[in-house]
């Protein structure tokens, strides 16, 4: 805060503050008008606060829609960029889920008989196997497969 508006808070007048601070009356009543704007650069956005908030609600809901899905069931007057910008401004990015291979009865039954023969370990050996993976995931290659699914996720 200004030190000129304290003083006229404190309940001083205009010719004491002049004189306390040295300067004109003109200038104590410019301090006082002057309020701090936010500074606005560029392009007013075309979403509302309430349309990002519909956006964000709607990805988080059904992580798997895409930005036109979510552009034409609210209706919206922007394009789908626009949405997929307001998604990445709410920290929801694109992401594509890995495939993984299914596991089959035999997988399942032999995790069981694992678990059920150490049921008695301490936590210590249970957080090594927990963290080790029993086949590493194949490399995604360079550039993807085209139209695979995304999923608008938190980071």
């Amino acid at each position: 805060m200004h030190f000129s508006l304290k003083l006229i808070g404190e309940g001083k007048t205009y010719k004491e503050v002049q004189k306390i601070i040295g300067c004109s009356a003109k200038m104590i009543s410019n301090a006082l008008k002057w309020r701090a704007k936010p500074e606005t650069r560029g392009r007013k956005q075309k979403t509302t606060i309430k349309m990002d908030r519909r956006i964000t609600r709607m990805a988080k809901a059904q992580p798997m829609i895409s930005s036109r899905m979510i552009k034409d069931s609210l209706e919206l007057p922007v394009s789908t960029v626009t949405v997929r910008r307001r998604l990445c401004e709410a920290n929801l990015f694109t992401r594509i889920p890995r495939k993984v291979p299914l596991l089959k009865k035999r997988h399942v039954q032999k995790r069981l008989q694992f678990a059920k023969e150490h049921i008695n370990w301490p936590k210590e050996k249970w957080r090594n196997i927990l963290r080790s993976s029993p086949r590493p995931l194949p490399p995604i290659p360079p550039g993807g497969t085209p139209r695979r699914s995304q999923a608008s996720r938190e980071i």
